[in-house]
């Protein structure tokens, strides 16, 4: 047994050990779908595949020439929503905080109450550089705005008064969960009334430079937890969810859609871009959100996975969650991957808001693309491509960094949730 099976990591525990009633009371999205929580849901039921052919840059030197961009008429209906700014992702993560605000019933303009920011990221405004790549030496865009991580706030602070901390997070691709994290303790300790809990993402010449060099890259399409997945291909997005006080969210006569039952990390410190061969990190997570909620393997209805597509994860991930979830039954598992290929820094998040969508509407997403399950795979339950209508209560939902970070979060139906 592993250091990290002994201490189960960090876990969301309120003053004095009670549990918190955390609640999620709104979401909101931007992604290869389009703009809007509906449209994101709309394309995952629908069982779209969201990847294509990149248009923002010339990647004709590339062996791999794919992404999964948010389309240009979201991005043009962006002008109605929020204010101009140089970094898209800035105007992602802005747009996705008012819809949430919105549907939690929250004001985005009002001092009456202590609003935090929480966001996750992992190229923050860099890809900003992106432009000044041509032939000759690098064009660095006047202004310095890409060596400013916190001009991706601008258009958000534009928009919504923050009276309370603004926290930028950058755990590599779990940073999603890692901002959901964050909110939720804060939350928690009555340090804020409402969190904006926030992963986003800018597709990024950087990024698709260096999945090829490390050979990662799907030349077609992403296929988690299949015996013949190639790599991953990188997309885009924003994913925002509000998190309040349960109490809070009813005295305003509203219905709240999820609670944060649990969030843990780790760290396997293994290797930096691939995990431990045992999955270390995962397992702890896993257990560690488990113990924190007092449920057990089998009250897990869902795990949407981390599953990018690549030879060197799926298959630990996969045998790691047999481990740490041993139960009656085989863990139900699929990875949305596949139809939005690996938005990075928004991952986690837009996982979250879909985990929250399969609680109020008793739906598991299917593993779209599979077409021959890995034999690694045959301790867990692959959700058919079609997705499977059945009572989801609990979703657990891991992410995992370059460098050995995991955070995991389990997010729980309300027994008053929004149906």
């Amino acid at each position: 047994m592993s250091p990290l099976d002994r201490d189960p990591t960090t876990l969301v525990r309120p003053p004095g050990g009670s549990r918190p009633d955390v609640v999620v009371s709104g979401t909101g999205a931007v992604s290869a779908a389009g703009l809007g929580t509906a449209a994101l849901w709309r394309a995952v039921t629908e069982r779209r595949v969201l990847t294509g052919p990149v248009t923002r840059f010339d990647l004709s030197g590339y062996p791999a020439r794919r992404g999964a961009e948010v389309p240009p008429d979201a991005v043009a209906g962006l002008d109605a929503l929020v204010p101009a700014h140089r970094c898209l992702a800035a105007r992602y993560l802005a747009a996705a905080a008012l819809e949430a605000l919105r549907d939690a019933g929250v004001p985005a303009r009002s001092r009456r109450h202590r609003l935090g920011v929480f966001v996750g990221t992992v190229m923050a405004t860099r890809p900003l550089l992106d432009r000044g790549i041509g032939a000759g030496r690098l064009a660095v865009p006047a202004g310095g705005g890409w060596a400013r991580p916190d001009d991706l706030l601008a258009p958000l602070r534009a928009v919504l008064t923050v009276t309370g901390p603004a926290v930028l997070l950058a755990p590599g691709c779990a940073a999603g969960n890692s901002a959901i994290a964050a909110g939720s303790r804060a939350v928690a300790a009555g340090e804020v009334d409402v969190a904006v809990c926030a992963g986003v993402s800018e597709l990024s010449l950087e990024i698709l430079a260096m999945f090829t060099s490390l050979r990662a890259l799907a030349d077609d399409t992403v296929r988690p937890f299949d015996v013949d997945r190639r790599g991953t291909i990188p997309g885009e997005g924003a994913a925002v969810l509000v998190l309040e006080p349960g109490e809070r969210v009813r005295a305003r006569g509203r219905r709240p859609l999820a609670r944060v039952l649990a969030c843990a990390a780790a760290a396997d410190a293994h290797n930096p871009t691939r995990p431990h061969p045992d999955g270390a990190g995962l397992v702890a997570t896993v257990r560690g959100c488990l113990d924190r909620a007092g449920l057990t393997a089998d009250d897990v209805d869902w795990v949407s996975a981390h599953g990018t597509g690549t030879p060197a994860s799926d298959g630990i991930e996969a045998r790691a969650l047999a481990r740490a979830l041993p139960g009656r039954r085989r863990p139900v598992v699929s990875s949305v991957k596949g139809q939005l290929g690996h938005p990075e820094g928004a991952a986690a998040a837009l996982e979250a808001v879909l985990a929250v969508r399969a609680l109020t509407e008793d739906f598991v997403p299917g593993n779209v693309t599979l077409r021959k399950p890995d034999p690694a795979c045959d301790g867990i339950d692959l959700v058919e491509p079609a997705g499977r209508r059945t009572p989801v209560r609990t979703v657990l939902s891991p992410a995992f960094g370059f460098g050995g970070g995991v955070s995991t979060v389990l997010l729980g139906r309300c027994d008053d949730a929004a149906s």
